[in-house]
């Protein structure tokens, strides 16, 4: 939904390839009932290259609906240009993770364990916060240890270097269950099957910007993976691990700015 009129709107799907519907609100009717008017932008805005001011759009966001239309989650920003990505807002409203073939992924196969890194989209782009999930899929019979720990377990950890042009957000990791060892008179948390840690990455100006003649065409997201597996009765030697995920970069859509071919 946009304060552009419906020719506005009509112009820009057919020269980006649009498929989905586009809501005219050219007042900001609809966009002031729903609560949603970027308050951060005054009436007085100046008039921008387009000739009119930024008053009246929305803030930036997506709702998910049913199929009966009934909103079920909503996702918003405060500037446009720095948002959730589709397939993390996907993921989200889902409540499970949907490893998609055309999305990028690196796998690393051990005897104990797989571990495999993909990304929510099929690309990332310029301050779109998209999601890498690292996924190990555990043998039957075998676990991992995940925090709170006593001292002398090693916890399961992803971590991502400091990298150039990448913000990375606060690691998720899954709940971990309670599981008692009589043997060694503990109760430690463990991880068992399926376990995936989330990530969120976001392109930044540092090296992504537009006005960079270097900008690269892609986005190396350089990972670190510490883990131990162990069984009811042997714990194996606890391993680091570094994989990398290659994405294609997708500049954002400005006004004027030509539809990639």
């Amino acid at each position: 939904m946009s304060y552009d009129s419906p020719e506005q709107l009509r112009a820009f799907a057919d020269e980006h390839d649009v498929t989905y519907d586009l809501l005219s609100d050219v007042d900001s009717a609809v966009i002031r009932e729903f609560g949603i008017l970027n308050t951060l932008i005054a009436p007085e805005d100046p008039e921008q290259a387009a000739g009119r001011s930024f008053y009246g759009v929305p803030f930036p966001g997506v709702y998910v609906t049913d199929e009966n239309g009934v909103v079920t989650e909503k996702f918003f920003h405060r500037h446009y240009a720095s948002r959730a990505s589709a397939g993390t807002i996907r993921d989200t409203a889902l409540g499970e993770i949907l490893a998609r073939h055309e999305v990028p992924v690196v796998e690393l196969g051990a005897e104990q364990v797989k571990i495999s890194a993909f990304l929510s989209d099929p690309a990332m782009q310029f301050e779109t916060q998209s999601t890498v999930h690292v996924r190990f899929e555990l043998a039957d019979g075998l676990h991992m240890y995940g925090q709170p720990l006593p001292d002398g377990y090693i916890a399961s950890e992803v971590t991502v270097p400091d990298t150039p042009g990448l913000r990375v957000g606060a690691i998720r990791y899954p709940p971990t269950h309670p599981r008692e060892f009589p043997l060694l008179g503990v109760t430690l948390n463990v991880y068992e099957g399926v376990v995936d840690v989330a990530i969120p990455v976001t392109p930044d100006a540092e090296v992504f910007h537009r006005s960079n003649p270097d900008r690269p065409d892609r986005v190396e997201v350089p990972l670190s993976v510490l883990y131990q597996v162990c069984s009811e009765t042997i714990c194996y030697t606890p391993r680091t691990e570094t994989l990398s995920l290659t994405a294609p970069f997708q500049p954002l859509v400005t006004p004027g700015a030509p539809r990639a071919r």
